[in-house]
């Protein structure tokens, strides 16, 4: 017998949510040419809503993935990797990112708001497993590698004060000197934010 699933199983179904604003004719223009686009990427279905509680709904399930990952895997910790590329390299990065996170082994997956290039993977990490903990590790600096190649950056939007700072000398190079000699210009007993991103290095402050 078949299986049957309803509409909210997304098991093995790569969903993509588009958010689409304008006037109603140049709405109407840019689903056709949305329709074009995935019907060459054997697109199974799609769904519209223009109801504000039904597109609610919609993007509930878009909100609720990282809870899904969690719950899906008892005893794991959420590790959530954030890195931003060009549009026009969006696409290489996400197959990069999936290929390593195969090749590494871990458990996870691609999301993200990818308008603007951000993309995240979620994954579920066993913090006592040592090795697996060393792979997530890399994974990550694999794919921030890949981002700066390409003009991209170590972050869209997440641990840039702490996890990413030690990217921020690559990724920006001598700005990054102008940027300390503003910050401690401007807050000279780093009670700004302190100790994040951007602060008085401790060679400057003996």
């Amino acid at each position: 017998m078949q299986n049957r699933f309803s509409d909210t199983d997304y098991i093995e179904k790569p969903t993509l949510f588009l958010e689409f604003h304008g006037n109603e004719a140049g709405l109407n223009q840019d689903v056709e040419f949305m329709k074009e686009i995935v019907k060459d990427h054997q697109c199974e279905d799609m769904v519209f809503e223009e109801d504000t509680r039904a597109r609610n709904k919609l993007w509930e399930a878009r909100h609720n993935l990282a809870y899904a990952y969690v719950h899906g895997h008892p005893g794991r910790k959420l590790m959530v990797t954030d890195v931003c590329v060009p549009i026009s390299q969006l696409s290489g990065a996400v197959q990069f990112a999936r290929k390593k996170l195969e090749e590494l082994d871990l458990i996870g997956g691609i999301l993200g708001h990818v308008g603007d290039g951000n993309y995240h993977t979620s994954l579920m990490i066993d913090l006592n497993d040592p090795d697996e903990v060393k792979r997530a590790g890399l994974y990550n600096e694999l794919i921030v590698e890949y981002a700066l190649l390409r003009n991209g950056t170590c972050t869209g939007e997440h641990g840039v004060g702490v996890g990413k700072m030690k990217y921020q000398e690559r990724e920006h190079g001598g700005a990054l000197k102008v940027m300390e000699k503003i910050k401690h210009a401007l807050d000279p007993l780093e009670i700004f934010n302190p100790h994040k991103l951007v602060h008085k290095k401790k060679e400057e402050s003996e």
